[in-house]
């Protein structure tokens, strides 16, 4: 069931992001914030509650008959979500004025719009793992 919930949940954040880039396109940047920094919230609540406990609990022997693509969808989609989470995650702290004034940067689209590919990049090789391992 944990499995569900995380897709289901990751597959709403992503939702969450496009509103939220659909937000800042028609200039409401108050409302994009927000949806945003929600959206970042709930993905770190996802990896910390469910993604990486099930991954710690895993047993090799469970995964023996599954196929090697298996193993390339899982490694590409921990190391994917990892640094569309940390970037994410950055990205928002420095949206909401929360990180030291070396780290600040001017210009937020560029940051926003790679962080952005890269939750649906993770969300879209997650889903496929998920497809692989209980499909």
């Amino acid at each position: 069931m944990g499995a569900d919930i995380a897709l289901l949940g990751s597959i709403a954040v992503a939702v969450a992001l496009t509103v939220g880039a659909w937000l800042a396109i028609r200039g409401r940047y108050e409302a994009h914030r927000w949806v945003q920094t929600a959206a970042a919230a709930i993905n770190l609540l996802l990896v910390l509650g469910i993604m990486i406990p099930s991954l710690i609990s895993v047993k090799p022997s469970e995964n023996a008959d599954l196929p090697p693509s298996a193993f390339l969808y899982m490694t590409g989609h921990e190391i994917l979500g990892a640094l569309a989470l940390l970037f994410g995650l950055f990205v928002v702290l420095r949206g909401n004025n929360l990180v030291p004034a070396r780290l600040r940067f001017n210009r937020y689209k560029p940051f926003m719009r790679w962080a952005y590919g890269l939750y649906l990049a993770a969300t879209l090789i997650g889903i496929a793992v998920y497809l692989v391992l209980y499909l």
